[in-house]
């Protein structure tokens, strides 16, 4: 029976972090981590379950873990016992590059020499940027659930209102207000994070704006699996057109794709399904199926 443990990590910049770790009766060296993305946390999903449960008897492992966009506001803790608010509304994109490389220091601290990244939505673009920066060769593969386009999504949305929303949120920011909550008809987050994906050229904006050259993605060459929902409600365009664009654009030595009939943004009623495509793919990339 698999074991799931809680383990505990700093970031590199001081923050402390939590993370549920699942394992088989084997000694596995090949872990996926999971990298959530806004509001969401490490621990709630029948998404997860359903990937512990498929993981199982395999030699693919499972980390859940934290990272600073959990929740809209969330608590963490600094090594000076200190209490600091971030969470998806004062989140700053960039640090994911913190919390990756903290939850994969601790898990090659205890044996694990090849990581998975698995992102879910804007966990998609963290995973991405992350491999991006690093170009970490622990890093033997990458899956994105659901990558879809923020900055494109926000345009269409507020469309003859953007113009507007981008200036009070500069506003705010001249001001010293970066961190607090923009007007709710703009976002639920503070003017600096909604600038984060409204402004085409920051980098959370600009890494799945598919009308753009995907220089992020393009720069990943380990194997990639892109997972959609054919109910995916985020749309600026038909699931095929965004299969097409990261298949064209894509360097990966594999790229694989799959899309799951009846599935919404976040695999609802589908998750066994999802997490059996996951470890069928995980599991070949283990067993170097794909060089």
């Amino acid at each position: 029976m698999a074991t799931v443990e809680l383990l505990k990590f700093w970031t590199k910049d001081g923050l402390l972090m939590s993370g549920l770790l699942s394992r088989s009766q084997k000694r596995n060296t090949t872990v996926i981590l999971d990298v959530f993305g806004m509001t969401s946390n490490f621990f709630s999903s029948l998404r997860r379950e359903e990937l512990y449960r498929a993981a199982y008897r395999t030699k693919i492992d499972v980390f859940s873990a934290e990272n600073r966009g959990i929740g809209s506001v969330f608590p963490f803790t600094n090594k000076n016992g200190k209490r600091i608010f971030i969470g998806t509304a004062n989140e700053r994109f960039e640090d994911c590059l913190y919390d990756i490389s903290g939850a994969i220091k601790i898990l090659k601290s205890i044996g694990y020499k090849k990581i998975i990244l698995l992102g879910h939505s804007t966990g998609c673009q963290k995973a991405v940027y992350y491999q991006y920066k690093t170009k970490d060769k622990s890093v033997k593969g990458i899956i994105l659930l659901a990558p879809m386009d923020d900055y494109n999504l926000n345009r269409i949305s507020l469309d003859k209102k953007l113009k507007k929303a981008i200036s009070i949120a500069k506003i705010m920011v001249s001001k010293g207000k970066a961190h607090e909550l923009t007007p709710t008809w703009i976002s639920y987050y503070s003017a600096a994070r909604f600038l984060s994906y409204a402004l085409p050229n920051k980098a959370e904006a600009k890494i799945f704006n598919y009308d753009s050259t995907l220089k992020e993605f393009r720069s990943i060459t380990r194997p990639v699996l892109v997972v959609i929902g054919s109910k995916e409600q985020n749309t600026t365009k038909s699931i095929k057109e965004y299969i097409s664009i990261l298949e064209n654009a894509t360097r990966s030595k594999h790229f694989s794709w799959a899309i799951i009939k009846g599935a919404d943004h976040g695999f609802h009623s589908r998750e066994k399904q999802l997490a059996e495509i996951i470890i069928k793919w995980a599991d070949d990339l283990e067993m170097r199926k794909f060089q």
